[in-house]
């Protein structure tokens, strides 16, 4: 569905138009229900990470280190950190090891003293601190960190809604349930008893999309086995 055929569909689920049902409510609605499923799915997705497909760049943001400092805030809007690499002077990229929040090995500022190439890392809010303080010696400062993570769903426009031909960034046969997701509080207000079948088609509809996320397997390869049988 192009997002101005589920916009429609949202509606044709109140019997509201334009009127009754403005665009901008209808928007915040639609934004919301997107960001409460990639929400769920990004909870079980493990294996291979979902990101939006209207994003125009992938999920990940290299940084330029500095001589022998260890704190870096990172710009980029992210919920959790997937994976750190830092390039070295031959190029190759290393993996930097998170130390848990919960771990006595307290990474902070005062790292700087020890400098060469960072092995492991902290996240702090925003801000990364790494051990070791990377130096030139040891690091590709330009461009040197890169950090992987996942983000939150695209946020449509009313620019898009206008238009009318974005596509919404998950598989076409969850849109439907974008739209009764949407059409939910309009018939809460308006309609209430149509409010328990949306409700079980929402529940039955959320649960197949999340299943669908939590068993696709990153960089697998489905192939077949040959079956010995006995004729005996």
């Amino acid at each position: 569905m192009t997002i101005e055929e589920l916009a429609q569909e949202a509606r044709d689920l109140c019997d509201a138009d334009s009127t009754s049902y403005p665009s901008t409510t209808l928007l915040r609605r639609i934004n919301s229900s997107i960001e409460t499923i990639v929400g769920k799915i990004i909870e079980v997705c493990r294996y291979f990470p979902f990101d939006d497909e209207n994003y125009s760049n992938i999920a990940e943001a290299t940084v330029t280190l500095s001589e022998g400092v260890s704190k870096y805030t990172i710009t980029d809007r992210f919920l959790t950190i997937l994976e750190v690499k830092v390039k070295d002077t031959n190029g190759r990229w290393n993996i930097v090891e998170p130390v848990p929040q919960f771990s006595d090995d307290n990474i902070v500022e005062t790292d700087e003293a020890s400098s060469g190439l960072p092995s492991k890392y902290r996240m702090v809010g925003r801000t990364i601190f790494l051990r070791l303080a990377p130096t030139s010696t040891s690091v590709t400062l330009t461009s040197g960190l890169l950090i992987k993570y996942t983000r939150t769903s695209y946020k449509v426009t009313a620019s898009d809604l206008s238009t009318g031909t974005l596509v919404i960034g998950l598989p076409t046969i969850y849109h439907s349930l974008i739209a009764k997701m949407s059409a939910l509080p309009y018939n809460k207000l308006y309609h209430p008893e149509r409010v328990p079948q949306l409700e079980r088609d929402i529940m039955i509809e959320t649960k197949d999309c999340v299943d669908f996320f939590s068993n696709r397997l990153k960089d697998k390869n489905n192939r077949l086995e040959a079956r010995i049988e006995s004729n005996k």
